[in-house]
């Protein structure tokens, strides 16, 4: 299974497993997408497996954007065990695709 695929310029669908042997991959696709766009969402739904590695990355990847006046915003609706994971570490999401992003030129935070 492929662990991500673009379906437009905003948006990343993360599928398969996100850990700690395949983070710079990731990252880099997701450092990637934002050259192309100032608000990210990545979906998280489909991922099977997620560490504390992966979430941590995603994170700190939220940081740099938002530092670099951009921003990922991270969406899982359904899947409970990255909602675990996050709620876990502290790590903030979205269970709705805010209406009000960056490219609309309004910040959700």
């Amino acid at each position: 299974m492929p662990l991500h695929s673009f379906l437009t310029n905003r948006f990343l669908k993360l599928e398969g497993r996100l850990y700690s042997g395949n983070l710079s991959e990731v990252q880099f696709r997701i450092e990637s997408a934002l050259d192309r766009t100032p608000s990210l969402i990545v979906d998280l739904d489909p991922l099977e497996k997620i560490d504390a590695a992966g979430a941590y990355m995603l994170y700190i990847a939220s940081e740099n954007a938002r530092e670099n006046n951009k921003e990922i915003i991270l969406f899982c609706k359904e899947n409970e065990m990255v909602k675990l994971i996050f709620s876990f570490v502290g790590i903030p999401y979205y269970n709705k695709i805010p209406k009000n992003t960056r490219s609309n030129n309004k910040s959700v935070y």
